[in-house]
C-alpha cells in the first residue's frame, strides 16, 4: 500500500512538472518593477545570450542554429536580437544605429499590425524614456538618452514582456 502511494505521488509530481506546454511566466501576474533590474554592466550583460535563438525565432536565419546575441523577455514571449559582437552593447545617447530585431513568440496578424510601446527605465534612477514602434515587433532602432542598464517594459497586441539591455557611452 505504501509503495502504491509513493508511486502515485511520483507520477503526479512528474506529470505536473513536465506536462505544461505554456511558457513558464505566462499568466503569473505583473512583471517585476523596472527598479528591481540590474544596475551594473556585469549584471545587465549577464542577461544577454550568445547562442542559437529560440526555435520559434529562427525564421529567416541561415543556418537556423546560428549563434546570435539576444536577450529573452522575462515571460518568454519576445526576444530582442542585438546586432553587434558578442561582448558589445548598444550605444547612448548618440548611438543612432542601435538595431534590435524584436521577434514575438506569437505571430501578429499581417493585415492589422499592433504598435509596440517601450517604456524604458534606467535602473537605479528615475529616468524614463518612452518609444513606440508603429508596426509592432520587428526591425527597429531603439536609442536611449543615457548609458547604463535599462529595463524595457514592452507591450503589444495585448501582450507584455520585459528585457534588460545595457547601453554604453558612445
Amino acid at each position: 500500500m505504501a509503495v502504491a502511494v509513493i508511486a502515485a505521488a511520483a507520477i503526479t509530481a512528474c506529470s505536473a512538472a513536465g506536462g505544461s506546454a505554456a511558457p513558464p511566466h505566462r499568466g503569473r501576474g505583473a512583471l517585476p518593477p523596472a527598479s528591481a533590474g540590474p544596475v551594473t554592466a556585469a549584471g545587465c550583460l549577464a542577461r544577454r545570450r550568445n547562442g542559437p535563438l529560440p526555435v520559434w525565432a529562427r525564421g529567416g536565419f541561415h543556418p537556423p542554429g546560428r549563434s546570435m546575441g539576444h536577450v529573452m523577455g522575462v515571460r518568454g514571449d519576445i526576444v530582442a536580437i542585438l546586432w553587434g559582437g558578442p561582448t558589445t552593447s548598444l550605444y547612448a545617447p548618440r548611438g543612432g544605429a542601435n538595431k534590435i530585431l524584436w521577434v514575438a513568440r506569437l505571430p501578429l496578424p499581417v493585415m492589422s499590425p499592433s504598435p509596440m510601446t517601450i517604456r524604458a527605465t534606467l535602473n537605479g534612477t528615475h529616468l524614463v524614456a518612452t518609444r513606440e514602434l508603429p508596426t509592432g515587433p520587428g526591425p527597429s532602432e531603439v536609442n536611449l538618452p543615457a548609458p547604463g542598464c535599462w529595463t524595457l517594459n514592452l507591450s503589444w497586441a495585448g501582450l507584455q514582456d520585459q528585457v534588460d539591455l545595457w547601453y554604453t557611452a558612445s
